[in-house]
């Protein structure tokens, strides 16, 4: 009889744990660190770019700089590609982990759950920075637009990377600059006239500076709106027209995709072996205490 006894306890207690377990493992006070390991390629000549499959891509950061003009078309279009598509696919991921995030800080204040200081100062300089009136707006904001739009502009705008304004200031979007506090660089028009425009470390942080800069223009709401209610790509192109003077600029971009077949880069998914999730458990148990005793 006490041996049954003893066998019902420790069922009951191995019950206990596995509970215990599965909603701890569960729980979701920490958004886990995110972040992605990459590799940094120093550019030597147009070999030191790797060429990335259309589905998993490794991610990894060029220094330096190429020419691509002394590049034969064919082979150059190529390395263009390659070059940017790191840049473009990671800069989309993490506006995807921030989104995450503020879907987990909404999901705490509906539950009316503790938020961590942390989380906090986040949604508070997020809200800030995209001059967000709501949540909702905020994330309409930070929703990224497809890997062959951003592509498609890049190609469009620097000539597949033969332009001045890409080979000296690393700015593959042609994005002018109106102000002197900005990091820019001066031009000169055939014409004799001058014009500045933005200049870059590299193009991953031009890259990002180009989506913070469709995520706060006026003249892109429709724009966003259309990305957020996942508007194919040929809708979204068509509500670029203020981007460029240029008249038939989204056909341009249109076209370019179409003919390089850029779509089959938009599913493309960063190597799950570069991602890191870390989370701190100490805090975790901290925090699950306060929430639910």
């Amino acid at each position: 009889m006490i041996r049954l006894i003893k066998v019902i306890l420790l069922i009951i207690l191995v019950g206990i744990v596995y509970v215990l377990a599965n909603e701890y493992s569960s729980y979701d006070y920490l958004y886990p660190a995110y972040h992605i390991k990459y590799d940094e390629i120093p550019i030597r000549d147009a070999k030191s770019i790797i060429i990335q499959d259309y589905s998993i891509l490794l991610p990894v950061k060029y220094k330096g700089s190429i020419d691509f003009d002394t590049i034969p078309e064919e082979e150059r279009k190529q390395l263009f590609i390659n070059y940017m598509l790191p840049a473009i696919v990671i800069e989309r991921d993490r506006l995807f982990s921030m989104l995450q995030r503020i879907d987990f800080i909404e999901n705490r204040m509906i539950n009316k759950r503790a938020i961590r200081a942390e989380d906090l100062q986040f949604f508070k300089e997020m809200m800030q920075l995209y001059d967000a009136n709501s949540i909702k707006d905020l994330k309409v904001k930070l929703f990224p637009h497809p890997v062959s739009l951003v592509l498609a502009q890049a190609i469009l705008e620097s000539g597949w990377g033969t332009s001045s304004t890409f080979s000296k200031a690393n700015n593959p979007f042609g994005i002018m600059s109106f102000s002197a506090d900005e990091q820019r660089r001066k031009f000169t028009n055939p014409d004799q006239s001058v014009f500045f425009v933005r200049s870059y470390i590299d193009v991953s942080q031009a890259v990002e500076h180009y989506y913070y800069f469709t995520a706060k223009l006026n003249s892109y709401e429709k724009f966003r709106k259309k990305r957020w209610e996942r508007g194919s790509t040929a809708a979204l192109v068509k509500l670029m027209k203020s981007y460029h003077e240029t008249p038939g600029y989204t056909g341009l971009v249109e076209s370019i995709i179409k003919t390089n077949e850029l779509d089959k880069y938009d599913n493309i998914a960063i190597n799950k072996e570069y991602f890191s999730y870390r989370k701190d458990y100490f805090q975790l148990i901290r925090s699950y205490i306060i929430d639910y005793f």
